[in-house]
């Protein structure tokens, strides 16, 4: 176990944040997380600094004379982010730096899956602008890294999946299912690829205690993918409930798949045997949703289903 080594998370108090600081403070890292303050840190070991991270006087405020071993971006919304947290953090000290960014830089209209870390970059349509401020954020740290002794990992995950996620996915088709309506699935049934949130987090970790190359950049997810169908077939089996698929031909009647499906219609599927061999255990997708649904279900009072999904068609 790595004792006395300081981490910064940028972000921390939700999902995939939360779980990156659990992680590290489980083996023995001093974690410190920045954010708004909306949600208080549930660690009591971890050290909370709010601030408004679009607000480069607050954030020089509260990072002058600080030094971390290690950095995790992942809460990077808006390009200015990126250029405030480079102008005011002190990478001196920064051994490993981390950015959590996504499978939606691929320029999925020009590629085949599997999507490669060397395959091309470019927004695409499903992602907009979600996607090309990933690519920016890339770019603009590779490009401010590449003059520091801090080496840089980006990881690119496709949909993320376990406790806490905040982002309607499983637990809207859980919903669906503990009360018995239908589920309606785009009639092209794309493929879907998942890495559970705790695997996420410990190959977080594993970069932070392993010698890295300068820029390392790594698709990380499940070795199978699914399609669509099988995937509503697997929360119903978590839920120990038989799911009532429609397939649903929605392109015909001109509706939004986002209105009753919480992924977009093309086929999200990486290359991901470089990660393979470096971090070769995953939890099987059996035992991931079961803790999702347990989850789900010891928190669905609190989830707040969107409008527009709720819509029936």
């Amino acid at each position: 176990m790595i004792m006395s080594k300081s981490a910064l998370i940028l972000g921390g108090s939700y999902f995939v944040g939360k779980k990156i600081v659990s992680s590290l403070v489980g083996r023995g890292y001093k974690v410190t997380i920045l954010n708004r303050g909306t949600k208080a840190c549930e660690i009591d070991a971890v050290e909370q600094i709010k601030c408004d991270r679009s607000d480069i006087n607050q954030m020089k405020t509260v990072l002058a004379g600080r030094e971390f071993d290690f950095v995790v971006d992942v809460s990077r919304y808006d390009m200015s982010w990126v250029e405030i947290l480079c102008d005011s953090l002190n990478f001196d000290s920064v051994k490993t730096f981390i950015f959590i960014s996504s499978s939606a830089v691929y320029d999925i209209n020009n590629l085949e899956i599997p999507y490669k870390e060397n395959d091309s970059l470019a927004e695409n349509k499903y992602w907009t602008s979600y996607g090309l401020n990933k690519i920016k954020a890339e770019r603009y740290y590779t490009e401010f890294l590449s003059s520091k002794k801090s080496n840089l990992v980006i990881l690119r995950p496709p949909y993320i999946y376990g406790e806490d996620n905040y982002v309607q996915r499983e637990s809207f088709i859980f919903k669906h299912i503990c009360n018995d309506e239908p589920v309606f699935v785009p009639s092209n049934n794309p493929k879907l690829q998942f890495i559970y949130v705790y695997d996420l987090a410990e190959i977080v970790c594993e970069f932070f205690e392993r010698t890295n190359e300068k820029t390392t950049i790594c698709n990380v997810g499940n070795k199978e993918y699914m399609s669509s169908y099988k995937w509503v077939e697997a929360c119903a089996k978590a839920a120990k409930k038989k799911a009532r698929i429609i397939k649903f031909d929605y392109e015909n009647i001109n509706i939004n798949i986002r209105q009753f499906f919480p992924f977009f219609d093309y086929d999200n599927v990486l290359d991901v045997n470089k990660i393979k061999k470096i971090v070769p255990n995953e939890t099987t997708f059996e035992l991931g949703l079961k803790s999702s649904f347990e989850w789900y279900e010891n928190n669905k009072q609190n989830i707040i289903f969107k409008p527009a999904v709720e819509r029936k068609t």
